[in-house]
């Protein structure tokens, strides 16, 4: 949860939590700004009279910080001041809405931009980032297992053969020598739907999974489905463990930019990261508030699943303090992309993703 780096520039702290919601059902929180929350940045002085606003057609999963954004008029007074209007969606397969032209920056795994680059004629950008990666390997409580070394020839969920999957397979090379991919002669990798990973281990159906802790949460909470590695996730074991520098977590979900867009809309983007890191600002100062507001997207419904979610953020917050790429991030990516080459988990003539790091805090 905690890291090294210093967020570019942060507003003056929090005094109390901004928050004030149900915890039941799927119905819209009520959001009050009765107390102090973190300050947009300053727009750019606007002369009269105002072109047509640009638009950010933008694609990201379900998520409490964009919801938050939203609900307690951030985003409307941010539109208002900077004549730019967000559109955003939740499509099913944002790969393709990306590729297809039909989004112009969209909220995607970095490490599966270089397919972007291999079956698209877009040019992905990426500009800025959101997660560390939360995934962690988890069994029954009833299994002796403690590491991949004790789950060799098993049989073992994963959502996706890229993303969480090719981070854990720099893991298990790094750590046991061993290869995790699909058709790898150690395991048994069973692709699967999200909803379905954990689901599989409780059935007795496969011996482990690649899990996320909003798709596992209620036999989490109860003890059933026990993590692996002390409960740390995949981006904590590879910076711990792999670059032995705690607070070198590589970035997950990143903000990813169509280059022919971005260099027409540098501004707007620069605005939209400016929104983006008010949102992270207020998570890192109010998440307590803020997971049990939106219990319906971190899939959360009982008290039990509430509190057990509140305890293990506390500890493992996969929400990155600062939307702002770092020098140390590239660095980061680029060992990660050359691992992967490495091991054949990407094809040798794959092109490593753009990092653009010339977005900043304003001061």
């Amino acid at each position: 949860m905690s890291r090294r780096r210093t967020p570019g520039v942060l507003a003056a702290a929090v005094a109390t939590a901004a928050l004030i919601a149900s915890c039941g059902g799927d119905s819209t929180p009520d959001v009050t700004t009765s107390a102090a929350v973190p300050d947009l940045p300053a727009a750019a002085p606007q002369s009269a009279p105002q072109s047509a606003p640009v638009r950010i057609r933008l694609a990201l999963a379900p998520d409490p910080v964009w919801e938050w954004l939203k609900d307690s008029g951030t985003v409307a007074e941010w539109e208002a001041t900077r004549n730019i209007r967000i559109e955003a969606s939740s499509p099913f397969d944002q790969f393709a809405a990306f590729a297809g032209g039909h989004v112009d920056v969209v909220v995607i795994n970095a490490l599966e931009v270089p397919q972007f680059v291999e079956q698209s004629d877009r040019e992905p950008v990426v500009v800025g980032r959101f997660t560390s990666d939360r995934s962690f390997l988890a069994v029954r409580r009833t299994s002796s297992a403690e590491t991949l070394d004790d789950l060799i020839e098993a049989r073992i969920t994963v959502d996706s053969s890229l993303g969480s999957a090719l981070l854990w397979g720099v893991i298990a090379d790094a750590l046991h020598g061993l290869e995790f991919r699909v058709d790898s002669p150690d395991f048994d990798l069973v692709v699967v739907e999200s909803a379905s990973v954990a689901d599989l281990v409780m059935r007795d159906d496969v011996d482990a999974c690649i899990c996320l802790p909003d798709f596992g949460v209620s036999d989490l909470a109860d003890g059933r489905l026990r993590p692996l590695y002390g409960g740390r996730s995949a981006a904590q074991i590879y910076a711990e463990d792999v670059l032995g520098e705690p607070g070198a977590k590589p970035v997950a979900e990143a903000f990813v930019a169509d280059r022919q867009w971005l260099d027409s809309n540098r501004d707007a983007v620069d605005a939209l990261l400016g929104l983006w890191e008010v949102g992270l600002q207020n998570w890192t100062l109010q998440k307590e508030a803020i997971l049990p507001s939106y219990p319906h997207l971190l899939s959360v419904q009982t008290d039990a699943e509430i509190a057990w979610m509140v305890d293990y953020v506390r500890s493992n917050d996969w929400v990155l303090p600062s939307v702002y790429l770092t020098q140390e991030d590239s660095e980061i990516q680029t060992g990660i992309f050359a691992r992967m080459q490495s091991l054949g988990l990407l094809p040798d003539n794959a092109r490593e993703p753009e990092l653009d790091l010339s977005f900043a805090a304003a001061s």
